[in-house]
């Protein structure tokens, strides 16, 4: 069962504590291609999170334009009529839903969604000195969130990061090779991150990503979110 946002939150926030780890000198499987940014394409449409931050144009009656926070419910206030639920909506299937509820108040309603800012949080844990949650803000990468937990411990493991993505209810695995990025010899290896990213620092090679998010994220909570785990 689904559970809301902020709870998922305070779930994640649980994994910062976590202990075991699943790493070895197994050969992994083939390499997945790199994360991507918030609203980047790649066929995959951005979808509305708590903490969002959003313009309402109204077309034709431009007195009604707000920008409004979606709310830790996944709400947001609108005159006329009131609560709207946006999280886990596309910003184009807002606007149809904000059409259809204006349809009632206004004639022929035309309303666009504009993402002003992005909400939500970035979490990372492993071998950083202070494993944490970072307020997301656009641009973010890998390396800043790291930096923004203290930095690397000595134990870490650079070139073998771990980012941890929800997509589609699944979260999925993918290798950051920044020790790259740190010598300046590709610094595309220091991805952008999206929020409720995990990026887990280890302290050795880890040999099997698809068994290490299943296990991180099921097995390590006292109680499931409701997501499911898949890697490479």
């Amino acid at each position: 069962m689904a559970r809301s946002p902020l709870l998922r939150n305070r779930f994640l926030l649980l994994i910062l504590a976590a202990a075991p780890m699943c790493v070895g000198a197994c050969s992994s499987g083939p390499k997945p291609p790199p994360p991507i940014a918030p609203g980047a394409t790649m066929g995959t449409p951005y979808v509305l999170k708590v903490g969002d931050y959003l313009d309402i144009r109204f077309y034709k009656t431009p007195e009604l334009n707000i920008e409004v926070p979606v709310r830790s419910d996944g709400k947001i206030s609108l005159e006329l009529v009131g609560d709207v639920q946006a999280a886990g909506l596309q910003p184009d299937e807002l606007s149809r839903v904000l059409m259809e509820r204006y349809s009632g108040e206004l004639t022929n309603p035309r309303v666009a969604v504009i993402v002003r800012s992005f909400g939500g949080q970035v979490f990372v844990s492993g071998e950083v000195a202070k494993p944490t949650a970072i307020p997301f803000s656009t641009g973010l990468t890998a390396l800043q969130a790291i930096s923004g937990a203290g930095g690397f411990a000595t134990t870490a493991q650079k070139s073998n990061v771990l980012l941890m993505r929800e997509s589609g209810g699944h979260y999925t695995g993918h290798r950051l090779e920044l020790t790259r990025a740190l010598s300046g010899d590709d610094p595309s290896a220091d991805v952008p991150l999206q929020p409720t990213d995990i990026v887990f620092v280890p302290r050795s090679k880890i040999a099997n990503v698809n068994l290490f998010v299943e296990q991180w994220i099921r097995n390590n909570l006292p109680v499931q979110p409701g997501i499911a785990a898949t890697g490479f």
